[in-house]
């Protein structure tokens, strides 16, 4: 055990023992034959404890440790704390933020950190912690819903895609041309006005509220600025977070090239945007991957007595 200051410590422990598995096999029908029984366990791994005296800093951070025959097949996942305690009765559960649940992370194999669980700090006088929840596993492969492709898409800009299966997950998806996506950068600047209202609001003086209009208006113009060729833009709404991922791939579904992409805005309206190496073919596909309800595998969390440092 190694102590930082009289009230802050941090720990890092990787058990040298068997881990704790906390979920047995989870049998699903009509899977396939390449998956028709889940062994997907979940193990606690690695357990960071980082105690401190202010409940705002540190925390407790347990890595789940994943194996199983059909874990190559789990493309995203979230973890669900449910209950969480020490044992010295100290809840350690974090509140959320709002009512909606975290957003599904990509997974694979190697991919690194792991998934973990984040917790608050125990109390300094435990040595053990319980914890319950789910570990919601999304698996394409349960589900043929789950890629949806459009075909051409580069030559139907700025209208909604249909799809039943869309319009059944409450999703929309609008492939953007350039004209169209500067209206929509422009529509959502704040106004000189709103700025200052909002400047005052919260005491500002008129230096910094000037100040405040210059940097907004020259990052508006950033964003603003028309995409090249080798752009594509994508508006999503998404009220129930559905949308797994959005790729442009060739007609024949090969990958295309992209250096660099990434998804503005927030809550349910979004913006995905992907740079292509190069301008991308005008057969071009969209292909857009789902959690539905069938692609969900959930592996109950069961921790019991793990150690603290």
């Amino acid at each position: 055990m190694v102590a930082s200051d009289a009230n802050r410590r941090s720990i890092v422990l990787s058990p040298r023992r068997p881990p704790l598995v906390v979920s047995s096999f989870l049998f699903v029908a009509g899977l396939g034959a390449a998956a028709s029984a889940q062994d997907i366990k979940v193990a606690a791994g690695t357990v960071e404890d980082q105690r401190a005296s202010d409940s705002r800093m540190g925390g407790l951070t347990i890595e789940l440790a994943l194996s199983g025959g059909s874990l190559a097949d789990v493309k995203a996942l979230r973890v669900r704390v449910k209950s969480a305690k020490d044992d010295v009765g100290t809840t350690l559960v974090r509140p959320a933020s709002d009512d909606k649940p975290a957003e599904f992370q990509e997974f694979s194999t190697d991919r690194r950190p792991a998934p973990h669980l984040s917790l608050l700090n125990p109390s300094r006088d435990a040595s053990k912690v319980n914890v319950s929840g789910d570990l919601e596993l999304f698996i394409p492969a349960r589900d043929a819903n789950t890629k949806q492709k459009f075909e051409k898409v580069l030559t139907r800009l700025d209208k909604p895609l249909s799809s039943p299966v869309l319009k059944a997950a409450k999703v929309e998806i609008t492939p953007l041309s350039s004209e169209a996506y500067q209206k929509r950068e422009l529509a959502s600047r704040p106004t000189k006005e709103q700025i200052m209202a909002e400047g005052k609001k919260h005491g500002a003086s008129d230096e910094e509220i000037q100040a405040a209009i210059g940097m907004i208006t020259a990052l508006s113009a950033l964003q603003g600025e028309a995409p090249d060729e080798k752009t594509v833009l994508v508006a999503t709404k998404d009220p129930d977070g559905k949308i797994i991922s959005v790729d442009l791939v060739a007609a024949d579904g090969s990958e295309l090239s992209a250096p660099s992409r990434g998804t503005s805005g927030g809550g349910e309206d979004k913006l995905v945007r992907i740079d292509l190496s190069e301008k991308p073919p005008a057969d071009a596909t969209l292909l857009v991957t789902l959690r539905t309800a069938k692609s969900i595998l959930t592996v109950p969390i069961n921790l019991k007595e793990v150690a603290l440092p």
